[in-house]
């Protein structure tokens, strides 16, 4: 079945799916972290998954977001929406970043270790890049 975009807006769609970013990529950083200096095992797999999740869900988020801001571009292609380019890169960009992050922590779960500190500290600039990313967004649509 054809869903056309009448029937589902992507201004629908895309603050559905960043939800699913915004929620397990800290989520899990956090559980890295309290599972490394508590010691509660459980939290480290957990954090893997996680980012797993996030990682998957994370290129769909920007799918639907370039195509929403296509829909909002003027006719000459470009949007006067102040912020809107910096938002769509940086969301380009930490695609790559999530994955690469997934692949580095998938290689740690594997090996049944726990994240050392260089992973924790890209993880914790990369949480940080999702949180501006999720300021200028925020920005954008309530003002």
């Amino acid at each position: 079945m054809y869903l056309s975009s009448a029937l589902i807006p992507w201004n629908h769609i895309h603050p559905v799916l960043v939800h699913f970013t915004t929620a397990l990529l800290p989520a899990s950083f956090a559980s890295d972290i309290l599972g490394k200096f508590t010691q509660r095992y459980s939290l480290t797999p957990a954090a893997w998954w996680m980012l797993l999740y996030g990682a998957i869900a994370t290129p769909m988020t920007v799918v639907a977001g370039w195509i929403w801001a296509g829909e909002i571009a003027g006719p000459s292609g470009v949007s006067s929406i102040p912020g809107l380019a910096i938002h769509q890169w940086l969301g380009t960009a930490l695609v790559f970043c999530f994955v690469a992050l997934a692949v580095w922590r998938g290689r740690i779960f594997m090996r049944g270790r726990n994240p050392g500190t260089a992973y924790l500290a890209v993880a914790g600039g990369i949480v940080a890049a999702l949180m501006y990313q999720g300021y200028i967004g925020g920005k954008m649509t309530l003002g």
